[in-house]
């Protein structure tokens, strides 16, 4: 059902084509460099860091 005469109508009905951005990696020679959590900033504290087991011998 239209509501206009307007060409543009059967246009504007159908569904937008979004295209989320393409991942990009970070900067080599960075910290960050391969860090499977790079969204585009530093974190404030390294995910890889805190993901490491717990070293043996308590300190």
């Amino acid at each position: 059902m239209n509501f206009t005469k307007s060409p543009y109508e059967a246009m504007m009905k159908k569904p937008g084509h979004i295209q989320p951005p393409a991942p990009t990696q970070a900067p080599k020679g960075s910290r960050c460099h391969g860090c499977p959590y790079w969204r585009g900033i530093v974190c404030l504290s390294c995910y890889r860091d805190l993901l490491k087991p717990p070293r043996k011998g308590g300190r």
